[in-house]
């Protein structure tokens, strides 16, 4: 598992129409970038129930990514975007899968620094 934990400015993505929470319009407005802006790194991606979740997959391999966001004390919102492989495949298997996450990894990176609300990268694990 990779986490990339980062802080947005949760009022930069309200829309005027918006009601209720701006943090809960930032973690629709990350899943909704990343499900748009990684196919120009070669990734399909799909729409979940959820818009916290993200579906990834790359030549029919597929990756779980999950984007949980929360708000801190600061009013900064901390998101951590979480790729999951399969611990039971076999080691070529795995070994293939976690360069798949890393080449994600990079792109989840590269698509969310180019937003300028998007601040304080920092991987976990």
């Amino acid at each position: 598992m990779r986490t990339l934990q980062f802080t947005a400015n949760c009022e930069n993505h309200i829309k005027n129409d918006a009601q209720g929470n701006a943090c809960h319009v930032t973690q629709a407005y990350v899943t909704d970038l990343l499900s748009t802006q990684l196919v120009e790194y070669g990734f399909k991606t799909e729409s979940t129930s959820s818009e916290e979740n993200l579906a990834v997959s790359v030549e029919n391999h597929p990756i779980g990514l999950g984007v949980n966001c929360r708000l801190n004390d600061d009013g900064l919102l901390t998101c951590q975007i979480s790729a999951h492989a399969d611990e039971e495949q076999v080691w070529f298997k795995k070994i293939a899968t976690q360069s798949m996450i890393k080449q994600l990894a990079n792109a989840v990176e590269n698509t969310l620094k180019k937003d300028a609300t998007f601040t304080g990268f920092e991987w976990k694990g």
